[in-house]
């Protein structure tokens, strides 16, 4: 999931972006280093969440 996200991610154009979907990308971003982050610290389960938010904002700033 998490690297579903960072590809769908990488093909959204953030200047083409609203101040709403910049703010979704903002965040989405941040659910990612902090999937990252649980899954460095083990934590998988708080991991798969996280990356299950992101990839989600990431499949909607792809419409």
């Amino acid at each position: 999931l998490l690297d579903r996200a960072i590809r769908d991610l990488q093909r959204v154009n953030y200047a083409a972006l609203d101040a709403d979907g910049r703010a979704q990308f903002d965040t989405a971003r941040r659910f990612m280093q902090q999937a990252e982050d649980a899954i460095k610290g083990s934590n998988l389960a708080f991991a798969g969440k996280l990356a299950d938010k992101a990839a989600t904002m990431a499949a909607v700033l792809m419409r």
